[in-house]
């Protein structure tokens, strides 16, 4: 009966309007339970469980377009952040010696694996992918000082839930996804994308 509901419901719509009531529809289904399955989760990974108070919890919908659930990209872009801030601090604005250029080079062959994944994803059909659950917490740190954190969690269509990372994480591959995406595609005639993206930058 659910299914035909929801058929019913999705008729002339877009794929993007269809995966968001199939996502709802998801959410409503699992939600009480997977609160209190995250809580659970988020308790084992700290180093001061006891002194954990959760504050929220929300979920919102991801479809087969949104490149930083799609784990592969995310941990290609996360590594490739990482690799140029790094290179600032060895290199800074340095490109031309040959321990820079090197790292150049390793890093542009990372920014390609990135560019394939996000090409890839484009070319998906746009529908219903999964949950992110972003769920906020008091927790003490190691200076015995409360602190709030948010970790973000998916819940996959066979109910798995996995972290994705703590928000700060996201915050950060999500700002350098739009920095790097805010400049023209690579194309085959170019020899060195990142060394134009890192000349290009502004620090």
């Amino acid at each position: 009966m659910v299914l035909m509901l929801l058929t019913t419901g999705c008729q002339h719509r877009t794929p993007e309007q269809v995966a968001e009531i199939v996502g709802r529809a998801k959410i409503n289904s699992v939600g009480k339970d997977v609160e209190l399955r995250v809580q659970e989760m988020t308790k084992s990974k700290l180093i001061h469980p006891e002194s954990y108070q959760p504050i929220s919890t929300d979920m919102s919908v991801v479809t087969s377009n949104m490149i930083l659930y799609d784990s592969d990209a995310f941990v290609a872009l996360r590594d490739l952040n990482r690799a140029l801030e790094d290179f600032y601090k060895e290199y800074g604005n340095d490109t031309t010696s040959v321990g820079a250029r090197e790292e150049l080079k390793v890093m542009d062959a990372m920014a390609r694996v990135v560019y394939d994944r996000i090409h890839a994803i484009t070319k998906r059909p746009v529908k219903f992918e999964a949950i992110d659950v972003y769920h906020q917490f008091y927790v003490n740190d190691r200076h015995n000082h409360k602190v709030q954190k948010g970790y973000h969690f998916v819940i996959h269509k066979d109910n798995v839930i996995t972290l994705l990372c703590d928000d700060d994480e996201l915050s950060r591959v999500q700002a350098f996804a739009k920095r790097l995406l805010d400049f023209p595609p690579y194309s085959s005639k170019e020899k060195n994308p990142i060394e134009h993206w890192l000349s290009s930058s502004v620090k």
